[in-house]
């Protein structure tokens, strides 16, 4: 149920990554902390292992896509403090761009088929890594995305 437009929704995708200490224990503390404010996962792809991007010179990622619902849709800005609210309960520090990271939440697509687009200042969506990361189109499908 997406609700109108501008951009308000109750669906997000998002993924997680993670590349420092147990990555399967950050994983599940970034989906412990998502599923909080009366959101819920509505699906999860399973996890993979990535090389990192950017800055090669680092442990690889584990990273997993959610399809995120809320009763109560929110708009795109609520979403993204929403993820790094997330972030920072699962532990993440501020490191460089690129750089490794306990707990990181990127909010993928919104709306239930990906149908919203928002282009601001600190938010892009759909955001801007999709294309270059293939592994991401794959992580999308299986958590339901039928686009």
């Amino acid at each position: 149920m997406t609700a109108s437009d501008e951009g308000i929704t109750d669906t997000a995708w998002v993924s997680l990554g993670t590349n420092i200490g147990h990555r399967g224990r950050n994983l599940a503390r970034l989906r412990d902390a998502l599923s909080r404010d009366g959101v819920s996962i509505a699906a999860a792809s399973g996890e993979i292992l990535t090389s990192p991007v950017g800055v090669t010179d680092q442990g690889d990622f584990h990273n997993q896509v959610l399809r995120l619902r809320r009763i109560a849709p929110w708009p795109p800005r609520r979403w993204l403090a929403h993820c790094q609210d997330a972030e920072r309960a699962a532990g993440r520090r501020d490191t460089w761009h690129w750089g490794p990271r306990v707990a990181d939440a990127d909010i993928l697509l919104l709306g239930v088929h990906g149908e919203i687009h928002v282009d601001e200042p600190g938010l892009t969506v759909p955001h801007p890594e999709i294309e270059r990361r293939p592994f991401l189109a794959e992580l999308l499908r299986e958590a339901g995305l039928d686009r």
